[in-house]
C-alpha cells in the first residue's frame, strides 16, 4: 500500500517518506540492490528454476547446493561470482555434480556472458554448440523479465535457495518463528495465503545476508555491459488517444462573449484600471486556449504549458478582486509590477546585449514600459506580487487543489524537471537487459494525454468569475458554461505500443 501523503513529515521543505523518517535507515547502494546487484549473481539459480518448474527446481538446487557447500566450506555465498573464482578443479567437480542433475543446456545462456578466455572451466561444462546466440540471449532476456522484482515469485524463491546456501555455514540463528516458516516455504504454494508470511520472512532474512557479503563490482558492470551489447532495444509508449473532438461551437461562443466584454468595457468603463486589467488576463487566457486549439496542442507539451497559464491567470483574476479593499490602487501596482519586470529585462539587454537575433524586441519592449509613466519612475520587484508567494495565493482565493492537483504537475513542463522530461520525451526500453532504460523520443512517437477538458474547466471558471462580476448574457453564458465535450468512445485509456 503507497504511503499518503498525510503519512509523510514536512521538513525544512521536504515531504519525508514514512520509510526515511526512520532513524538509521539507508537505502541500499546499487551494488547491493536486487535488481543491479544481486540478480545478475543469482540468475543461474533462475534459469533452472525457468526450465524445470518451482517444484523440481527445488528439488535439483537442494541437492547442488548442498554438494556446492560440501566441495568449498570456505565459500561464503552461492553468487555466481564467487563460484568463478573457485580453484579450477573445485570448479570442474561442481559442474559435473550440476550436469548429473540438470542437462547443460540449461546453464547455457549464461556463456553469453562468461567467456572462455575468462572461465573456460564453466565455458567447457555448459557451452552447447547447437544454441544461437540469439537463442541464449533470448533464454537470459525472460529469466530476468521474471526475476527483475525483488518480490516476485521466482525471485522470492532464489532468495530462498541464497539464504538456504548461507544456513548450511551454520553462523545465522534464527528464531523458532521464522525457522519454521523457513521450513514451510518450500511447502507452500505461491497462491497460498499462508505465503505473504512466508515469502516476507525469506525475503527479509536473504537481506542480512547482505551484512556480510563484499559484491563483485566488476563482475557485475561485466554482466550488465555484455547483456546489453548483445541485445537490441524494444521500445515501447503509452500513446492517448489524438484529441479530435470537435469544440468549433465553443469557440465560436467563446469569442461571442469576449466581444460583448470588449465591447462593454469600450462603452461603459474605457477609462477604469480594473476592468481593463481583468479583462486583459481573461483575453490573455482566451488566446492561449485559441492558440492551443488552432494549432492542435492539446497533447502537447506546449498544451500543458497552456494550462498553467490559464490557471495561474485565473487565480490572479481572484486574488486582485479579493485584495482590492485592502490594498490601495492594487489594480495600478499589479500594472506597475509587470511593467518593472519588463523594464528589468530591457536594462539587462541594453547592458549586455544579446546573442543572435532575440525575440526580445528593444524598441517594443522600451514603447510598452514607457507607455503611461516614464520608466525613470518605475521600479524593479523581484519578488512575487504583493510579496506573497504563488501557492499561498491559490490557498487565500480557496484555489487550493487547482494548485496541488493541475499547476504543480504542469509547472514541471514549464520548468523542464524530470518527471516531465520522462514523460514527454523518453521512449521506454521494454528489455530488462538494458535495465529498462530510456531514449530520447526524437520522432514525436509519445502522444501525452490530451489537456483539452482541462483548458475548457479552467476557461470556463474564468467565465463564471466575469459573470459575477459584469453579468454576462445568460442563454450565452449557459450555452458555453453547458458545452460538453464528447468521449473518445471507450478509448480513454492508454494504448501500450
Amino acid at each position: 500500500m503507497k504511503s499518503k501523503l498525510s503519512d509523510h513529515k514536512f521538513k525544512k521543505g521536504k515531504f519525508i517518506t514514512p520509510f526515511n523518517s526512520i532513524p538509521q535507515i539507508q537505502e541500499l547502494s546499487d551494488e547491493k540492490s536486487w535488481t543491479y546487484g544481486r540478480m545478475p549473481e543469482y540468475i543461474w539459480i533462475g534459469l533452472i528454476f525457468r526450465t524445470l518448474g518451482r517444484d523440481e527446481g527445488l528439488n535439483k538446487l537442494y541437492k547442488i547446493i548442498s554438494e556446492l557447500h560440501r566441495l568449498a566450506p570456505e565459500l561464503f555465498t552461492a553468487r555466481l561470482s564467487q563460484i568463478l573464482k573457485l580453484d579450477s578443479h573445485i570448479q570442474l567437480e561442481f559442474y559435473s555434480i550440476i550436469k548429473k542433475e540438470i542437462r547443460a543446456d540449461v546453464l547455457a545462456p549464461l556463456t553469453v556472458i562468461i567467456t572462455e578466455s575468462e572461465n573456460p572451466e564453466f565455458c567447457e561444462a555448459f557451452f552447447v554448440t547447437d544454441l544461437s546466440i540469439e537463442y541464449r540471449c533470448e533464454a537470459l532476456i525472460e529469466t530476468m523479465k521474471e526475476i527483475m522484482g525483488h518480490q516476485s515469485n521466482m525471485s522470492t524463491d532464489i532468495r530462498f535457495v541464497a539464504l538456504y546456501y548461507h544456513l548450511l555455514k551454520g553462523k545465522m540463528h534464527l528464531q523458532k518463528m521464522d525457522a519454521e516458516l523457513l521450513c514451510r516455504y518450500p511447502q507452500l504454494s505461491h497462491d497460498d495465503e499462508m505465503m505473504n508470511m512466508a515469502g516476507g520472512n525469506v525475503r527479509s532474512l536473504e537481506m542480512m545476508v547482505l551484512n556480510f557479503e563484499t559484491p563483485d563490482s566488476t563482475y557485475i558492470k561485466k554482466f550488465w555491459r555484455r547483456m546489453s551489447e548483445m541485445t537490441e532495444c524494444t521500445l515501447y509508449t503509452i500513446e492517448f488517444p489524438i484529441e479530435n473532438r470537435p469544440i468549433d461551437v465553443y469557440m465560436e461562443k467563446l469569442h461571442e462573449i469576449f466581444e460583448y466584454l470588449s465591447e462593454l468595457y469600450v462603452a461603459t468603463s474605457p477609462l477604469e484600471d480594473k476592468m481593463n486589467v481583468l479583462l486583459g488576463i481573461a483575453t490573455y487566457s482566451y488566446k492561449r486556449l485559441k492558440e492551443a486549439y488552432e494549432h492542435s496542442l492539446f497533447n502537447s507539451i506546449s498544451g500543458r504549458n497552456c494550462v498553467r497559464g490559464l490557471i495561474e491567470n485565473y487565480m490572479m483574476m481572484k486574488y486582485l478582486v479579493k485584495n482590492e479593499s485592502n490594498h490601495e490602487n492594487i489594480w495600478k501596482d499589479y500594472k506597475l509590477y509587470g511593467l518593472g519586470c519588463y523594464k528589468l529585462v530591457l536594462a539587462k539587454h541594453r547592458e549586455f546585449g544579446a546573442e543572435g537575433k532575440p525575440h526580445f524586441d528593444q524598441f517594443y519592449v522600451e514603447a510598452i514600459v514607457n507607455e503611461f509613466k516614464e520608466e525613470e519612475f518605475i521600479n524593479m520587484d523581484t519578488g512575487y506580487f504583493n510579496n506573497q508567494g504563488i501557492r499561498e495565493k491559490f490557498e487565500s482565493v480557496g484555489e487550493k487543489l487547482l494548485y496541488g492537483l493541475y499547476y504543480d504537475y504542469d509547472s514541471s513542463f514549464e520548468h523542464g524537471l524530470w518527471g516531465a522530461v520522462r514523460e514527454s520525451s523518453l521512449l521506454k526500453c521494454n528489455n530488462p537487459a538494458h535495465q529498462y532504460h530510456c531514449i530520447p523520443d526524437i520522432d514525436d512517437r509519445i502522444v501525452l494525454k490530451s489537456v483539452m477538458p482541462d483548458c475548457v474547466m479552467v476557461m470556463n471558471k474564468t467565465l463564471t468569475f466575469l459573470d459575477e462580476l459584469y453579468s454576462l448574457p445568460k442563454a450565452l453564458f449557459e450555452e458555453v458554461i453547458g458545452f460538453e465535450i464528447k468521449s473518445f468512445n471507450g478509448e480513454d485509456d492508454a494504448n501500450t505500443n
